[in-house]
């Protein structure tokens, strides 16, 4: 039995079927809410690993969200120690950062794109299984490079990185895959006003969520096993 440590952001930015097979597993979970104002470890402690979840402030906001340095460094350290690290969206864009690769705005990316598995991703022991090609949610603004030594694991029309993974046990996953039907509804509903800014219509997304999102959670779900088997 592993203690996972898990950063959440912001409220409808959970771990949702992460924790759920993190529970099934028999580990023990650690949900630390960044939003409420929980501090940020200081070291890996007794953490077998780490998940780092999404949120809507980015990597360069770190004057005005001081929480985000500490994250980089807290990274640093899993990936000096070697346990496995699982980012995703704003969480994959910290990881990147914490390897040096530059993380900047760009073209905004919100709703249900196809994702294609590259070459890497077919031998990659958590990703193996996914379809060669899926849809997915997408919900970002920001975008890097691959990271130097990162093996290339997914990408988009409008995100070439849209998955790595560095040395054998941390990966960086901007697809919201964490989330079921009830999680992004909920998402949706309170942002609104964000998704008429970007040129999103509401009711296109959910009508989409209604068709991919079952499907979906069940592939996540395999990979979330698949990654928690890296802590034995």
């Amino acid at each position: 039995m592993a203690d996972i440590l898990i950063l959440q952001h912001q409220l409808g930015e959970g771990p949702g079927t992460i924790l759920d097979e993190i529970k099934k597993s028999g580990h023990v979970a650690h949900l630390l809410r960044i939003d409420r104002g929980e501090g940020i470890p200081r070291s890996v402690g007794n953490s077998s690993g780490i998940v780092v979840m999404g949120g809507s402030m980015g990597v360069d906001d770190q004057a005005k969200c001081p929480h985000l340095k500490e994250e980089i460094a807290l990274l640093k350290l899993f990936l000096k120690e070697d346990r496995p690290i699982l980012g995703v969206c704003l969480g994959a864009q910290l990881l990147a950062a914490a390897v040096g690769t530059e993380v900047k705005s760009g073209i905004k990316e919100i709703g249900w794109f196809g994702v294609r598995k590259l070459p890497d991703a077919f031998k990659d022991p958590v990703l193996r299984r996914l379809p060669e090609n899926f849809p997915a949610l997408m919900w970002h603004g920001d975008h890097f490079a691959l990271p130097r030594g990162a093996a290339h694991l997914l990408s988009t029309e409008r995100c070439a990185c849209a998955g790595f993974r560095l040395g054998k046990k941390a990966y960086g996953l901007i697809p919201h895959l964490e989330m079921n039907a009830a999680m992004v509804d909920e998402m949706v509903t309170t942002s609104r006003k964000e998704l008429m800014a970007a040129g999103v219509e509401p009711a296109q997304l959910l009508e989409a969520t209604s068709e991919h999102a079952e499907t979906v959670e069940e592939l996540a779900r395999v990979m979330w096993r698949a990654w928690l088997a890296l802590l034995d």
